[in-house]
């Protein structure tokens, strides 16, 4: 048992030993692994500089975000409590969607996205979607989809979208969206300004004008998509009280006719029954319009309404070209010439391994 264990202590000494030797021999070649460190860095930066130069500009777009001012909470209170619509601050403040808490993730949100896409945007002296200005403009065709000696060019580099509903998309429009959608939220961020109640939106693409654009329609879908939310209660229940409205206009009006009528015909009548009926009848027209008036004030409310809780984006430091330029720098460079020392470091192993087993062959 001594004699294992002695075994194995020579074993272990002769490994450290063949370690060091190793370390010695790297030591001992610093020059080629060195040269092969700088001609990796020159290569890459002369690669970013005059073969690969596309340079990538950044914008950003500042504002403020109100979610309901004071005067719904004070002039509309009641009125919209009346309706069930009051204790939107408190459900603000609690779990809603809308809170404020949760802006980063509803303007990265892929609702938001996508309804940004189907936005037309002006294109010079034509209008186009915002998706077919991207496909054109930004650079995914030339790196996502583009071909490769192992895969061919993407198709979908070629498909034009029509206007139409998100959910009408065909499954190989989701996927082209799909690959949009990633491409874009790469290169999008949102953050809240330290100390205040700020907002800024920041994008990045190899096109300037896209980015300016990009940045002011995700601002507009992300507007429209606050407002959609904020009064969609609101405007259901006046989908609802503009229906019953329409039918006291209806029935005011058929009375109006049967009065008339009834105006018309009694001079001519003995009977005093008539008389009777046009007074029943005149009565229910009063009875109708009163509501009518009452309805047509609610219905004026809840557009009141509507507008007091409409949102307001404030925008405080718009997109203005030109934007900021980034150039290629740094990491980049600094892998190339890391990953040229690696390759040099397996070269000399690999030969001084075949060298020794060379020379104990020949001995």
């Amino acid at each position: 048992m001594d004699q294992n264990i002695k075994d194995d202590q020579v074993s272990t000494r002769e490994f450290f030993l063949s370690v060091f030797k190793y370390f010695k021999f790297l030591g001992n070649n610093w020059q080629i692994l060195f040269v092969a460190l700088i001609v990796g860095s020159i290569y890459d930066t002369f690669n970013n500089t005059f073969l690969d130069s596309e340079d990538t500009y950044s914008g950003q777009t500042t504002f403020h975000l109100e979610l309901e001012g004071a005067g719904a909470q004070n002039q509309l209170g009641g009125f919209a409590s009346a309706f069930g619509l009051g204790g939107a601050a408190n459900q603000q403040q609690g779990g809603s969607l809308l809170a404020s808490s949760n802006f980063e993730a509803i303007i990265l949100s892929v609702n938001v996205f996508q309804n940004a896409f189907m936005r037309e945007v002006k294109i010079g002296d034509r209008t186009d979607l915002f998706i077919n200005y991207f496909i054109d403009s930004s650079d995914i065709k030339r790196n996502e989809w583009a071909g490769s000696l192992i895969k061919p060019a993407s198709p979908f580099a070629n498909y034009r979208f029509k206007k139409k509903a998100i959910s009408e998309f065909t499954p190989y429009e989701n996927q082209i969206l799909s690959d949009v959608y990633t491409k874009i939220y790469n290169f999008t961020r949102v953050e809240p300004d330290e100390n205040s109640s700020l907002i800024s939106i920041y994008a990045t693409t190899t096109n300037e004008q896209l980015t300016k654009d990009w940045i002011e329609v995700l601002m507009a879908s992300t507007e429209d998509f606050y407002r959609e939310m904020k009064t969609k209660k609101t405007k259901q229940i006046l989908k609802v009280q503009e229906g019953r409205l329409d039918s006291l206009a209806y029935a005011m009006k058929y009375n109006d006719k049967r009065i008339a009528r009834l105006t018309f015909d009694n001079p001519n009548v003995v009977d005093p029954s008539g008389i009777m009926k046009q007074q029943q009848i005149s009565r229910d027209n009063t009875y109708l319009s009163n509501q009518y008036y009452t309805q047509l004030a609610n219905v004026e409310g809840l557009n009141r309404l509507i507008i007091e809780q409409t949102p307001i984006f404030t925008v405080l430091e718009p997109v203005r070209l030109p934007l900021s330029v980034i150039k290629k720098t740094g990491f980049s460079t600094r892998l190339s010439g890391l990953i040229a020392f690696v390759a040099m470091i397996l070269i000399i192993t690999i030969r001084k391994t075949y060298l020794d087993i060379m020379s104990e062959n020949s001995n």
